[in-house]
């Protein structure tokens, strides 16, 4: 049998150190129950304290355990359903769109300087930049966008060796 501890005016039960804060039916004098996992006592404010024992179990201690187990069962639920719902946010085409352009755009960012007017770089090399920085904002309009948003999947281009450096 579990350690229990229930305290309905802090809407509290916990089983097995476990604790779970939740709106739950218990008699309006019951101050706390205790359940060491053989024995208990209930403590009431209007009367005294009550003894429990196995026998007494099933009928005492047993119901506060199944409204935990019942509670505990639909938070589960919900922080699933909320990880299902966010993983599928997650790998929508749209938010692989916005995270393929993002790292498009970061790699474009970092090539930005080579294109600039007044940058010491021969005229080859920034044909090859301008090339690859086209095939950057060419990317999200190939087949198979938006692949994985941006990650191992992308078929990014490969940056001209000035762009590397």
């Amino acid at each position: 049998m579990p350690r229990v501890t229930v305290v309905p005016a802090d809407r509290l039960i916990i089983v097995d150190g476990e604790a779970l804060r939740f709106d739950f039916p218990a008699p309006a004098n019951l101050h706390a129950l205790q359940w060491d996992g053989d024995k208990g006592h209930m403590e009431w404010t209007d009367d005294y304290n009550m003894v429990l024992d196995a026998t007494l179990y099933s009928e005492e201690v047993a119901p506060y355990v199944a409204l935990w187990q019942a509670e505990k069962a639909r938070l589960v639920a919900e922080a699933e359903a909320a990880e299902a719902a966010r993983l599928e946010e997650y790998n929508s085409a749209p938010a692989r769109y916005a995270r393929l352009r993002a790292e498009r755009d970061a790699r474009m960012a970092a090539t930005d300087y080579l294109i600039m007017p007044d940058y010491p770089l021969p005229d080859e090399a920034k044909a090859a930049v301008t090339v690859y920085r086209q095939a950057l904002r060419d990317l999200p309009a190939q087949d198979g966008a938006p692949w994985d948003g941006g990650g191992e999947d992308t078929p990014w281009p490969s940056a001209p060796e000035v762009a590397r450096g």
